[in-house]
C-alpha cells in the first residue's frame, strides 16, 4: 500500500516463507522502533526518509524476537477487564480501595480511608458505563492532583539539567503509557493512577529524558539510567501488574 501519508498497512513475507502484516508510521524520529501489542499486531515507526528495504532489512534480523514476542502474549491469559460492584475492590495508587455503592438523586464519588463511596443515581446505575463512569471522573481528579506532584518531583530530581517545566496532559491511551512532544507537552495515561508512585515516576522520567534526548538511542538510557539507576526495575513491575490486573 502507499505510504505517502506516512501511516499504512504493509506485509512483509520473510525468509521462512511466513507472511506478516504490520502498521507503519513514519515520524520525525531518528531510530525505526519495533511494536508488538498483546493482541500479536505489530507496529512499526520509522524516520521520515529510511527506506522500506532497510527497514524490511530491520525486521528479518529482529524476526525470532518478534515471533517469541508474540507468541507469548498469545499464550497468556487474558486478564479480566476491570469490573465495578458494590463490595468489590480496584487498585488506586498501588493500593486496594473498596467499593462502597448508594443510590441517591446525584453522582459522586469520595474516598474514605481504604474505601471508595458512590452514590449514583438510578438512572446511570443502569447504564453498561454508569457506575464505571463516576468512578472514571474521580480518577481523573485525582490524576490532575496526583501527577503534577509527580512530575515537579521528577523535574527537581533532574535539575541540574536546567530543563523547563513542561505543560502536562492526561488521557486514556491504548498503547503507551505516556508521550512527549518537542514542544515539551507530557501526555500521561489515565490508567497510571492506579499504579505505585514509583511506577508513575519511572513514566514521567522516561518522558522527561525525552525533552533532552528525543529518540531512543544509546545516549537516551545512559540519561534515563542516570537519574534513575533502577529504572528496569521499576518498568517491570509497571508491566506486571498491568499484564495481571488490567489486560493492558
Amino acid at each position: 500500500m502507499p505510504d505517502h501519508d506516512g501511516k499504512a498497512l504493509k506485509e512483509y513475507r520473510h525468509d521462512t516463507g511466513e507472511t506478516l502484516f504490520f502498521h507503519f508510521i513514519r515520524t520525525a524520529r531518528k531510530t525505526i522502533g519495533l511494536y508488538v501489542h498483546r493482541d500479536g499486531s505489530v507496529q512499526v515507526r520509522a524516520p521520515n526518509r529510511v527506506p522500506l528495504a532497510q527497514i524490511y532489512l530491520f525486521m528479518r534480523e529482529r524476526w525470532d524476537w518478534l515471533m517469541l514476542q508474540r507468541a507469548r502474549f498469545m499464550e497468556e491469559p487474558a486478564p479480566a477487564p476491570v469490573r465495578y460492584e458494590n463490595g468489590g475492590t480496584f487498585q488506586h495508587l498501588g493500593h486496594s480501595l473498596t467499593l462502597r455503592v448508594n443510590e441517591a438523586g446525584h453522582n459522586r464519588a469520595t474516598r474514605h480511608g481504604d474505601v471508595l463511596q458512590v452514590v449514583i443515581t438510578q438512572e446511570r446505575l443502569a447504564t453498561p458505563d454508569g457506575l464505571g463512569g463516576v468512578i472514571e471522573l474521580w480518577q481523573r481528579r485525582e490524576a490532575q492532583k496526583v501527577f503534577p506532584l509527580r512530575l515537579a518531583f521528577c523535574h527537581e530530581e533532574m535539575k541540574s539539567l536546567r530543563l523547563p517545566f513542561p505543560d502536562i496532559k492526561i488521557r486514556k491511551m491504548r498503547t503507551r503509557w505516556g508521550s512527549c512532544t518537542r514542544k515539551g507537552v507530557i501526555t500521561l495515561n489515565l490508567e497510571l493512577i492506579r499504579m505505585p508512585a514509583e511506577c508513575i515516576d519511572y513514566v514521567v522520567m522516561h518522558e522527561l529524558c525525552h525533552l533532552v534526548e528525543f529518540n531512543h538511542s544509546k545516549q537516551f538510557y545512559e540519561l534515563q539510567s542516570r537519574f534513575m539507576p533502577d529504572w528496569k526495575e521499576r518498568k517491570h513491575r509497571l508491566e506486571t501488574l498491568a499484564r495481571a490486573h488490567y489486560g493492558l
